[in-house]
C-alpha cells in the first residue's frame, strides 16, 4: 500500500495587516490646526499653525495630511531627531498617506539652528517624496522649515 502526498491539502500562512484606527478624547483647548474644516491655502497658513516648532530643540518633521479642498484630515509626526537632523524615510511618510486617504501632502519641520535654508538632504528627501507621491497620486503641496523669525517655503522658491 502507497500513501499518495498529493492529495493532503498543503497549508501555508500569510500575514494579514489591516490599518487601526484609535479615537481619542482630549480634555484640553484645541490647537489652531486640529479646527474643524481648516484649510491650508498659503505656506504661510501652514507657517503660523506650525510655528511653535520654534520653541523645540530638536527637529521635528510633520506631514500635513489634506483632503480635495487642503483641509487638514491628519497630522502625522513621522519623526523626532536631533539638533540638526531627523530621519524620515519616505515609505513611513507614504505609509501614513495611504492609511488617511489623503489627496494631498505638506511637509513641516524646523530647523533649530535658526536658519531656514534648506540643507542638501532636505532638498533630496523632498525630491524623493514628490517621485513617491507623483507614483501613488498625491500632490506634494510644499515643504516648509520652520525658524524663529523666519521660514522657508519650498514651493515660493521653486523648488518643488
Amino acid at each position: 500500500m502507497t500513501t499518495d502526498n498529493t492529495s493532503k491539502p498543503k497549508s501555508f500562512r500569510l500575514k494579514v495587516i489591516k490599518p487601526v484606527w484609535e479615537t481619542l478624547t482630549i480634555s484640553e483647548p484645541l490647537s489652531d490646526y486640529l479646527v474643524r474644516n481648516r484649510r491650508i491655502s498659503s505656506s504661510r497658513d501652514a507657517y503660523q499653525l506650525f510655528s511653535y516648532l520654534i520653541y523645540e530643540c530638536k527637529e521635528h518633521f510633520l506631514a500635513l495630511h489634506l483632503d480635495t479642498k487642503n483641509k487638514i484630515i491628519c497630522v502625522d509626526q513621522v519623526s523626532v531627531g536631533s539638533l540638526n537632523a531627523s530621519i524620515v524615510h519616505p515609505r513611513e511618510v507614504m505609509k501614513a498617506c495611504l492609511l488617511s486617504s489623503c489627496a494631498a501632502l505638506v511637509l513641516v519641520h524646523n530647523h533649530p539652528s535658526g536658519d531656514d535654508s534648506p540643507s542638501s538632504e532636505d532638498i533630496e528627501l523632498t525630491t524623493r517624496l514628490k517621485q513617491c507621491c507623483e507614483l501613488m497620486g498625491i500632490r506634494l503641496l510644499d515643504h516648509i522649515i520652520v525658524c524663529e523669525s523666519s521660514y522657508c517655503s519650498f514651493a515660493d522658491r521653486g523648488l518643488i
